[in-house]
């Protein structure tokens, strides 16, 4: 209404502007007319109201042309805007731009192609734990030591996928350097002290392979930095087990047996499949090509191979150590071997284990570990991922360790797990006096949030007779002959 007034207004504005202009024009023409020419010569009514005529037509053209500019700026407004719109529309959109695609699929997020040629699954891992050990008698004067505190015992990040069809396949994954280091400072060749190197959490390489798939067979070929195919619950790894690997696992096999290999894989995803190839020795994770002692650890070169039969069950259900998620009967046997040389010395370790779980949430794991050393140096010292001897070239004793280990659990309503595990090793290449036969019983529990994606763990281990060496990676600590009990709680996250 207000607009429509003022139009009006407008308008009448418009139409006296022009009477105005018209009756100026008018006067100044006659003015002239009359000075300039005699009254017969004067212009006729007609001539006067053709004038006023091109002045209406050309007053007209001015309104036009004016209305026209205003349609052409409002029409460019518009455009930008649209244009604007869908480009905004398209970048919101980006993922699902035909031909590419992403998201959260099987917990794990992925970016990939629809052909399914290309994928990668980023991920990350982080357990946040408190640790308490309590040592009987331990202290120098025979009192009773505690220690207690809380760590970052794993922040892991890696991604895996296929890169040009679905049959080649990779992974590769780092690991955070929880230590510090020294090192020596010398003076004109004179050791004169050490000082504190901060490499605390810095990435270290944990895997690092690609394997590929000769298409429609059974048989793939992989190479890099990889689990050794060994040990069943190293091979697992850190994000589907409990919290922490066993001491069997730790001491024989150095946690997750990393090292540098290239295998042959026959998978036929029936009832038995087999990895096996060439290494460079058992804990040779991150060397180089030279030989002992530059590479840093004790062996020069290995063949290890796994065989698993599978009496019932899928195989996706053998890859945890747990029943939960189980859909079937599980049972499946394992046999590996290691066999690490460096001249004449070497190391022979063999496994053979079980795994059971059902839907019902009843699960158990046992398995025998063996290792014969050739000129035994001592028990390794633990790194991140590989490990060195204590004296390389010191000659030792022919030995023979072993451990047993046994697992079991019980899976309430996909949330609640306790657990029990009980293991027996005897080592050899301790320090004198050792006690060599180690026992661990171990009480706790899962709840399983979301999952192993979010997971929180307890557990108490009880050492009746102590540990003559260290083992960080589960918070025990020497406690040679006498009692030591450990005591984790831990959450896990898993994207």
């Amino acid at each position: 209404m207000i607009g429509t007034k003022l139009g009006r207004i407008l308008g009448v504005g418009k139409r006296a502007a022009l009477a105005g202009a018209v009756a100026m024009a008018v006067a100044t023409m006659r003015s002239a007319t009359f000075a300039a020419a005699p009254a017969a010569t004067q212009p006729s009514i007609s001539d006067l109201m053709q004038k006023i005529n091109d002045l209406q037509n050309q007053v007209q053209q001015m309104k036009e042309q004016q209305t026209q500019r205003a349609t052409l700026s409002q029409k460019a407004v518009d455009d930008t805007v649209t244009r604007v719109l869908q480009d905004a529309d398209k970048r919101s959109q980006l993922l699902q731009v035909e031909g590419f695609t992403g998201g959260w699929d099987h917990n794990r997020f992925f970016l990939g192609t629809a052909d399914g040629n290309y994928l990668l699954r980023p991920w990350i891992h982080l357990q946040i734990r408190d640790g308490t050990a309590f040592r009987n008698h331990e202290k120098a004067d025979g009192e009773d030591d505690t220690q207690n505190g809380f760590e970052l015992r794993r922040a892991r990040l890696g991604f895996d996928g296929n890169a040009f069809s679905p049959d080649f396949t990779y992974q590769i994954d780092w690991a955070t350097y929880r230590g510090n280091s020294t090192a020596t400072v010398t003076n004109a060749g004179t050791n004169v002290g050490t000082v504190s190197q901060g490499n605390g959490g810095l990435p270290v390489l944990e895997e690092a392979w690609v394997r590929y798939n000769f298409h429609d067979t059974p048989w793939s070929i992989r190479a890099g930095q990889m689990h050794d195919p060994l040990d069943h619950e190293s091979i697992i790894g850190s994000k589907f087990r409990a919290p922490e690997i066993s001491l069997t696992g730790d001491i024989f096999a150095n946690t997750d047996t990393f090292t540098q290999a290239a295998t042959i894989i026959y998978d036929p995803q029936q009832t038995w499949r087999f990895e096996g190839g060439l290494n460079d020795g058992i804990r040779a994770a991150n060397t180089n090509f030279e030989d002992t002692p530059n590479n840093g650890i004790q062996y020069d070169w290995g063949l290890a191979g796994r065989v698993e039969y599978k009496v019932m069950g899928r195989w996706g259900d053998y890859n945890q150590l747990t029943a939960l998620g189980d859909k079937e009967d599980l049972l499946v046997f394992g046999l590996g071997i290691d066999n690490s040389q460096a001249g004449n010395d070497n190391q022979f370790s063999h496994t053979v284990d079980v795994q059971y779980g059902n839907p019902g949430g009843l699960f158990f794991y046992g398995s025998y570990f063996g290792r014969y050393t050739n000129d035994n140096k001592g028990i390794p010292n633990g790194a991140p991922t590989s490990t060195s001897f204590g004296t390389p070239g010191t000659p030792g004793k022919d030995t023979y360790e072993y451990s047993l280990l046994g697992e079991a659990a019980y899976l309430f309503d996909q949330k609640f797990e306790p657990f029990v595990r009980y293991e027996h090793l005897y080592l050899q290449g301790t320090p004198a006096g050792s006690n060599n036969n180690v026992n661990e019983i171990s009480l706790g529990a899962n709840y399983y949030f979301h999952g192993h994606n979010a997971k929180l763990t307890g557990q108490a281990m009880y050492l009746p007779d102590g540990i003559p060496v260290n083992d960080d990676s589960n918070d025990v600590l020497i406690s040679n002959n006498h009692q030591e009990f450990v005591f984790i709680a831990q959450f896990q996250l898993l994207l």
